[in-house]
């Protein structure tokens, strides 16, 4: 007989797991996990599909009206997801914002690539692609509150190895070879909705910090607890200090959509193209 389950977390993700294996929905690799849109990466996808997310038993509310996409994306196998979701309502566990993070791990991946807007808060200068080395998490959130008896990590996550260095080598090369301009970065995990005073991004620079970036958090924790390395992508649409307004933020980010879908096709290229030469060396 199985033990019992320990945590409402736990419970959602085997719910749902369960049915996907029913569904014969594929494993992934990696979760792309997106708040800038999918952009054209859906029409790249071979033996692609879809699915509502409403449809899994376990998902919870804040996730209802996604759509989980599928497929082989220049031969990884990946799941596509917009992060759409905001702050949770107080009545929310805290799990439940990053919940998709834990289902993909569960189901097989082993990365979470995850794209969002950025500010700059040093040199970047707006069309900047910033890669995460490391993050501050200055949101006072986190989606771990509560997950001491959880079968799915550890209750103290290490978060020293987290952002992945070969994946973000991969991505800055692929930047320069795409005629992009790529940055490592230290990201600033901030809470949204509200955009920053110029007094919180002059601390958020003073911590250390080179961009920052709302909603960050849940994700990249949910990551550490589960084991997943992470690929942290900032499309820089502002710089610090500038009056910012929300219409002309979201028309700069949907400009670099393209460039973003290029970046993650070459990612995706050469993360497959390694794990073809590793398994060709276990093989040897």
């Amino acid at each position: 007989m199985p033990a019992p389950l320990t945590c409402d977390l736990d419970a959602a993700v085997f719910a749902a797991t369960s049915a996907l294996e029913e569904r014969r929905v594929p494993a992934p690799s990696a979760l792309l996990l997106s708040m800038t849109g999918l952009g054209l990466l859906t029409g790249h996808l071979e033996a692609a599909g879809r699915l509502p997310v409403e449809l899994l038993p376990g998902a919870p509310q804040a996730w209802r009206a996604s759509v989980l996409h599928w497929g082989d994306l220049e031969g990884l196998p990946v799941w596509l997801l917009e992060d759409q979701v905001g702050p949770l309502e107080t009545q929310s566990a805290p799990w439940e914002r990053a919940w998709p993070v834990w289902l993909a791990a569960a189901a097989g991946a082993a990365t979470l690539v995850h794209s969002s807007a950025a500010c700059s808060l040093a040199q970047a200068e707006p069309g900047t692609i910033a890669l995460a080395r490391d993050h501050i998490n200055l949101s006072g959130t986190s989606p771990l509150t509560g997950l001491g008896q959880s079968r799915l990590g550890p209750m103290f996550p290490d978060q020293s190895a987290l952002h992945d260095p070969h994946l973000r080598a991969v991505a800055l090369s692929s930047c320069t070879s795409l005629g992009l301009v790529g940055e490592e970065a230290v990201f600033a995990c901030v809470r949204g909705p509200a955009l920053e005073t110029p007094a919180e991004q002059r601390w958020f620079r003073a911590a250390g910090a080179d961009v920052s970036v709302q909603e960050l958090a849940p994700p990249l924790l949910a990551a550490a607890h589960a084991g997943l390395g992470v690929l942290a992508i900032g499309l820089v649409v502002a710089r610090a200090g500038e009056r910012a307004d929300i219409a002309r933020l979201a028309a700069a980010a949907r400009r670099m959509t393209p460039a973003l879908d290029d970046l993650l096709l070459a990612v995706a290229r050469a993360a497959d193209l390694r794990a073809r030469q590793s398994l060709e060396e276990g093989g040897a």
